[in-house]
């Protein structure tokens, strides 16, 4: 090939590589201006991501490893809302300045929660102290014994200023009867609000921090009851109240339902049997004992119907007066005093957001639900209790009632033309099948909104859950719950019997068909923690199919895509060493673990689940060998556990992992040959350990993970105070 056919062949080339990069350009503006398009069309319902920025700000709070500076946080949000007026008028940047106010609000709002609940809380355990206080609240728990939660007055050994705001007993001996608001004074043992029990588990000193929670202990002696000089608080009050009606309740009732029916009523939990209670997960009917949308529409809806068919059956009412909106009001009224009788959680209180807005939107002549209902309630409660988006109860109430209206509002139009050609006896018959195609799809939408907390809180999936919800749902709608209104609307006149009788026949049903569903082979999945980050990913998608509307929304199935990938990846710990060095686990070649002899049930059913197992897997063909001065354990490396210093002079030269019950110092930590070695205080500065080895070379240490290092120095800690 000559000069001129080469130079030819490299202009021909050339124009190619040109051509190719103008079509490639043009494409990729064709593309761009698609997206922008898409975007525009987006901005009538970017309101609906206030509530999720918001979150973002939240989490960014609770993410942080040590607590900011307050007045930064207070700068951020001051420069997020400087952008945001420069912006007002500059198309696409004002939506980011908007978003990055959200952001700055959610983590100055969570920032001013926690320094608004800051109270002190116990330090160390203290033994045979005699305390005095008020009664917030005496229950009765499953064991038998009384939940007691007290404001005390005196703690001795503690000065006032140190007293925790509150402290939560157990009683087990023989008592008087207690009652919110009586005085009190009795012997006990105290103990600091537990820590997690490994990293990444469930830190109930951060929950108790918010709850102004500062001690748990037991009682030594029966309590001692005080007469009572002083005014009692609203809180107080209420609680009396709803313990009343909680033992009025059981009393009239099998020892079964009884609990179960006094959830549904008054959101106290603690005397439901551990069994009950399980055959419910099982069967994926837990929902119905935490006091949600679906109670607060029940109750409300079943009340506004009654008033309105009431009023109805007067002619000059009907004909003259709005009484729709009249049922509104009532309704409205009675949603508000539910929540005030179910002690108000946060899934309550979402509840009766979502109803109110309902009822006022019915006052005013406007559309009752709506996804902006939805996100004006998570503002409210994010706003007023940041602290909220961490718990299992707001994150599922939410991706339930989300997924929901999301669904339903593309069928509404679908369901209104049914009920128009519903009629005679066939529109009974299509009615009944419309409703149970409805029940079913609304069980298997909700479920599939809530499977990945249920699986990143509890680590498991109730695969029947759509059957229990079909078999027991129409039961707790038409039976249960118009029962328990007619028992709240009876009660004052002491005639609430024979609607208790009712819903006693209706949990029986609803007990009978969770235990059968969930003792079916196979119906519950254990699934092992995985990370934040997984959960974050399958949120976001989830969001991105429920509040988009254009094709972007197809997104969300990449980002869900990419959570799930990224939660099946997760890795569980290899050795687990427990917080007060009573108990750990050596992951063997089999998969199971390892335990040395003291096992802690709370410990044990918490590692054991989050490592994909069911909590009460048998243990004790699994125990190390051990003996009066340690343990060992023969896994992919040996571990050894030491309880005397004899013990460490053997175990450091044949042991891969040492972990000593005991301080090591000096040159005896240094002469030690194991490639890891953990004592006593570094269990106790530290926390719960995780160790993880590298799947590529067993024999080495990849990481360790300790439940200070994932905590940070937060107010909640017991080391917040420290550099």
């Amino acid at each position: 090939m000559d000069v001129f056919q080469k130079k030819s062949l490299r202009t021909q080339l050339s124009r190619e590589i040109s051509l190719l990069a103008e079509d490639a350009f043009d494409r990729s503006r064709h593309f761009g201006g698609r997206i922008h398009r898409l975007i525009l069309a987006e901005q009538e319902h970017l309101s609906l991501w206030v509530p999720v920025f918001i979150g973002m700000g939240i989490a960014l709070y609770f993410s942080l490893s040590r607590e900011p500076y307050f007045g930064w946080s207070l700068l951020f949000l001051g420069f997020a809302l400087a952008c945001s007026f420069m912006m007002r008028n500059r198309g696409g940047g004002v939506h980011f300045a908007i978003a990055l106010t959200c952001v700055a609000l959610g983590l100055s709002a969570a920032q001013a929660r926690s320094m608004s609940v800051a109270a002190p809380s116990l330090q160390d355990e203290i033994v045979g102290a005699q305390i005095e206080g008020q009664l917030l609240s005496a229950s009765g728990d499953r064991q038998g014994g009384t939940r007691l939660l007290v404001t005390p007055t005196h703690i001795s050994g503690l000065d006032l200023n140190s007293l925790p705001a509150q402290v939560r007993l157990k009683v087990r001996q023989d008592h008087a009867e207690l009652w919110p608001g009586d005085n009190i004074s009795v012997r006990v043992m105290l103990w600091p609000p537990a820590e997690p029990v490994a990293p990444g588990a469930f830190d109930f000193a951060r929950q108790s921090w918010f709850r102004q929670l500062g001690a748990t202990g037991i009682t030594l002696s029966a309590p001692t009851i005080h007469h009572n000089d002083e005014r009692t608080p609203w809180t107080v009050v209420q609680n009396h109240l709803r313990e009343r009606i909680t033992r009025r309740v059981i009393a009239a009732m099998s020892i079964e339902t009884g609990p179960v029916a006094a959830a549904m009523m008054t959101g106290q939990r603690h005397a439901i049997s551990e069994d009950v209670e399980q055959n419910l997960r099982d069967a994926g009917l837990a929902h119905i004992l935490a006091i949600s949308g679906l109670h607060m529409a029940l109750f409300a809806g079943t009340l506004f119907w009654l008033v309105r068919a009431g009023l109805s059956l007067v002619p000059r009412l009907a004909l003259r007066y709005p009484l729709k909106k009249w049922a509104a009001a009532v309704a409205l009224l009675g949603a508000f005093s539910y929540l005030l009788l179910s002690g108000m959680s946060v899934t309550a209180q979402r509840a009766f957001i979502m109803a109110a807005l309902m009822f006022l939107a019915i006052l005013i002549d406007r559309p009752a639900i709506s996804l902006r209902n939805v996100a004006l309630a998570a503002v409210l409660i994010l706003l007023t209790k940041p602290e909220s988006l961490l718990e299992p109860g707001f994150q599922m109430s939410f991706a339930a009632v989300t997924a929901l209206i999301a669904v339903y509002q593309n069928r509404e139009l679908q369901l209104l033309r049914f009920r128009e050609e519903a009629t005679g006896l066939s529109g009974v018959a299509k009615f009944a099948l419309i409703y149970v195609a409805t029940l079913a799809l609304t069980s298997l939408v909700a479920g599939t909104a809530t499977a990945p907390f249920a699986a990143f809180h509890f680590n498991r999936i109730a695969v029947y859950g759509i059957v229990g919800n079909l078999l027991a749902m129409p039961i707790v709608g038409m039976v249960i719950m118009p029962a328990a209104l007619i028992a709240y609307l009876l009660m004052p006149l002491g005639l609430e019997a024979p609607a208790l009788w009712v819903m006693d026949f209706g949990l029986s049903a609803v007990l009978t068909i969770a235990q059968e569903v969930g003792s079916w082979e196979g119906a519950i999945i254990y699934a092992p923690s995985f990370s934040i980050t997984a959960l974050t990913l399958v949120t976001l998608g989830g969001l991105c199919l429920a509040l988009l509307r254009t094709k972007l929304r197809y997104a969300g199935c990449l980002i869900i895509a990419a959570g799930w990938a990224l939660s099946t990846s997760s890795q569980s710990p290899d050795i687990l060493v427990e917080g007060d060095a009573k108990l750990v686990a050596v992951r063997l070649q089999e998969g199971m673990y390892a335990w040395s002899g003291a096992i802690p049930k709370y410990a044990r059913e918490t590692w054991l689940r989050r490592s994909g197992y069911a909590p009460d897997t048998d243990v004790r063909a699994q125990l190390m060998m051990c003996d009066e001065v340690g343990c060992v354990a023969r896994g992919r490396v040996i571990v050894a556990l030491a309880r005397t210093a004899a013990a460490i002079m053997d175990d450091c030269s044949r042991a891969d992992i040492l972990i000593a019950f005991i301080p090591i110092r000096g040159a005896l930590r240094r002469a030690c040959d194991a490639q890891l070695v953990i004592d006593r205080f570094d269990i106790a500065r530290n926390g719960a350990h995780a160790i993880y080895l590298n799947p590529e070379d067993p024999s080495q240490v990849e990481r360790v993970e300790t439940v200070r290092e994932w905590r940070g120095v937060r107010p909640w800690t017991r080391y917040a105070s420290e550099p």
